[in-house]
């Protein structure tokens, strides 16, 4: 049998003492919890990195977004002035009119043009599930409501390109398609190598405005081009709101 040894069979300097094993407890603690400290501050500076480099991105897109947008916009409601113009101007003024408006009036008649927002980062995120990288809730409830306001404006879009189609196949029987390098320009630059079309006359719009059948196609264009204005205007509202919440995230405190 293994005889007993009392701590006075221990030397002194080798007696482990009660202030020195609390000491070394609370080490190793420390040491626990400083790395995940150190471990948690490094997620959260990784999150941080990830969230300014979606705000530069999403700044980016949405600037973009606004610039497109507003031209969008302005085409349409030039249209439908000129439009109006085909419908009250009496056949004299029309006459009397240059080129370049009676070309601009003409591909008023049927001239859809869209809004095809940049949605790069915006889906990125969505679609892989990080919108949480951004603190702020409200720009992430505003980035999520960017893509239902596109979505619901795809359906008047998609109703609008197909009257124009009917336009444009009525329009043939008047000598259509016409086109003119000082109006065929597009949102995003100009048409080029369409010399060979002919350009419309005062007599075409004439003929044009004659026929109820077209002019009743032109009226369903236009009217439903209104409608996706309507949406054009409230993405274009959202957009500066999105904007607005992007330069309080970059520059603002955290939420």
């Amino acid at each position: 049998m293994t005889p007993r040894v009392s701590d006075s069979d221990v030397p002194e300097n080798r007696r482990p003492t009660t202030l020195r094993r609390i000491g070394e407890a609370v080490l190793i603690v420390t040491s626990i919890l400083l790395a995940f400290a150190i471990d948690a501050g490094w997620a959260g500076l990784q999150l941080r990195t990830e969230e300014a480099e979606a705000l530069v991105a999403l700044d980016a897109e949405f600037t973009a977004n606004l610039r497109q947008v507003n031209a969008v916009i302005d085409r349409h409601e030039a249209g439908l002035e000129f439009a109006r113009m085909l419908v009250e101007m009496p056949d004299d003024s029309i006459v009397a009119l240059p080129q370049v408006t009676i070309s601009a009036m003409m591909l008023a008649t049927a001239n859809p043009a869209s809004f095809d927002p940049v949605l790069g980062t915006t889906a990125a995120l969505v679609g892989a599930g990080k919108l949480g990288v951004l603190r702020d809730s409200r720009l992430r409830e505003a980035l999520t409501s960017f893509e239902n306001f596109v979505a619901d404006a795809a359906d008047d879009l998609e109703f609008m390109e197909s009257l124009a189609l009917d336009v444009w196949k009525a329009e043939v029987r008047f000598g259509a398609p016409w086109s003119d390098p000082a109006t065929e320009v597009g949102i995003i630059g100009a048409a080029e190598g369409l010399g060979f079309l002919p350009l419309a006359t005062a007599a075409d719009l004439l003929n044009v405005r004659a026929d109820r059948e077209v002019m009743g196609l032109v009226g369903w264009f236009h009217l439903n081009a209104a409608y996706y204005l309507i949406e054009l205007r409230r993405i274009r509202d959202h957009t500066s709101i999105v904007l607005d919440l992007i330069a309080q995230s970059r520059g603002g405190p955290a939420f």
